[in-house]
């Protein structure tokens, strides 16, 4: 009952959990509680995750338990972040998560359908994109406190990069609901990880980065869980013309 229940109000809930999560973050990062501010991330993403389970139960999606799971633990270690040990665990966490997004479209790609068109866009893609990256990482390099933490940032800058060029061909491919959610997915957490990255390191000097990185987040996590709804529709809907 419990089920249906989400199913049917899903996104007036989310609208009210997404409004409730932005306020509280502003509030604690504008009376300086940076431990709290820090911790709701982890807090967001685990909400998110058990939210999921009580919608979809046994039916939940394998690769979303797992990124959530990762992501929720990787922003709950940026609390100890000024720590090199806990800066590096964060962000190997970050980057597992990332796997798991790749978890899902890899199996979805398949080169007979690359075009030339495509090739193209890839290229361009890689060497606009990889170039505005690889200078912000650069500027954070002088700013992380070892190696590991550096090279895990680097690997999760390059999923990112695959993940935006998977999820457009995805898109481009499949043209739905299910792809476009995707793939708006996958750019919001992007642009929520870049300016999370100028927040933090305090490269845009203004806190607007910081409250855009959050919302971007909770905006990231709600399409997330419209997804995860699509999907199942969809598989549900696979099955029951293959019976």
């Amino acid at each position: 009952m419990s089920g249906k229940i989400f199913f049917k109000n899903y996104k007036i809930g989310l609208g009210i959990l997404a409004v409730f999560f932005i306020i509280l973050s502003v509030t604690l990062h504008l009376f300086h509680n940076y431990f709290l501010f820090r911790l709701l991330r982890g807090i967001i993403c685990y909400t998110t995750l058990v939210y999921l389970f009580i919608a979809h139960g046994k039916n939940i999606q394998k690769w979303l338990v797992g990124f959530l799971f990762f992501y929720g633990a990787s922003s709950i270690t940026t609390v100890w972040y000024e720590n090199g040990t806990m800066a590096s665990i964060s962000m190997i966490l970050n980057f597992t998560a990332f796997l798991m997004l790749l978890w899902y479209i890899v199996p979805k790609f398949n080169l007979k359908n690359l075009t030339k068109k495509f090739t193209l866009l890839f290229i361009l893609m890689i060497l606009v994109n990889g170039y505005l990256f690889f200078q912000l990482i650069e500027l954070m390099k002088e700013m992380t406190l070892n190696y590991t933490q550096y090279l895990f940032m680097v690997l999760s800058a390059f999923c990112g990069l695959l993940l935006a060029f998977l999820s457009l061909f995805y898109n481009h491919f499949f043209n739905s609901k299910l792809s476009m959610s995707f793939t708006l997915l996958v750019f919001l957490i992007i642009f929520a990880e870049i300016f999370r990255g100028i927040a933090y390191y305090d490269l845009g000097h203004s806190a607007a980065f910081v409250y855009l990185a959050r919302i971007l987040l909770v905006l990231s996590l709600y399409t997330l869980v419209h997804f995860s709804f699509l999907d199942l529709k969809s598989v549900k809907s696979i099955k029951t013309l293959t019976t």
